[in-house]
């Protein structure tokens, strides 16, 4: 009997899988970043933040005595190191998170017969995994409604950086698809499960 599904289940499980990794496309690309990089990209902020201040506080406010003696300026090394530990713990966190997701993915592809209906759960997992780490907003989406103009919602969004679109404009409804399309899979899997038919009572009789 052929199937009645509008889409067949391979290719379903394909556009779930994409989904999935579409939706971790930013956490992904963080990772290419390592750790010592991202302490010392902030820590160069902070310095330029403080020689900023520096420059514009008036110059009676340091007493003689003070301004006698040699001022130590921190080097960019002191200001990143106290950030190093915090952005370790991060880095490790987004590789666990994207290692799951990767898996499950790749458990998904492999189709229902191999896997049953544990790819479906780990997707599922996968995707309320993110709604509850980054939760996504469509503020891009939002935007189009107020300026009710595509040519000035694309002049907003083209400038913005890459890895603010795919967080504002693909993230939101990929971690929809993959979340809704995992469920449809597991109900169908459940579904198509044979049942256990109890066998008849006379297949007992012994007399």
């Amino acid at each position: 009997m052929p199937s009645k599904d509008l889409i067949p289940a391979p290719w379903l499980r394909a556009i779930v899988a994409v989904a999935l990794l579409l939706t971790w496309l930013v956490p992904a690309a963080r990772l290419a970043v390592p750790p010592e990089q991202r302490a010392q990209a902030l820590a160069a902020t902070e310095l330029l933040c403080l020689s900023s201040r520096a420059a514009v506080l008036p110059a009676v406010w340091s007493g003689a005595a003070e301004s006698s003696r040699p001022v130590q300026r921190p080097t960019l090394a002191d200001v990143a190191a106290p950030m190093q530990h915090a952005f370790d713990k991060e880095w490790h966190t987004d590789f666990t998170r994207v290692g799951f997701v990767a898996f499950a993915a790749a458990l998904l592809l492999l189709g229902a017969r191999r896997t049953g209906g544990v790819a479906p759960l780990l997707v599922i997992a996968a995707a309320t995994l993110y709604l509850w780490a980054y939760e996504p907003h469509w503020d891009g989406y939002r935007l189009l409604w107020v300026t009710q103009s595509a040519r000035l919602w694309w002049q907003a969004v083209s400038s913005w950086s890459w890895a603010l679109q795919a967080e504002r404009l693909l993230a939101p409804p990929t971690v929809w698809i993959a979340l809704l399309g995992a469920c449809w899979l597991l109900l169908r899997a459940e579904s198509v499960r044979p049942r256990r038919v109890a066998p008849p009572a006379h297949a007992f009789d012994f007399s």
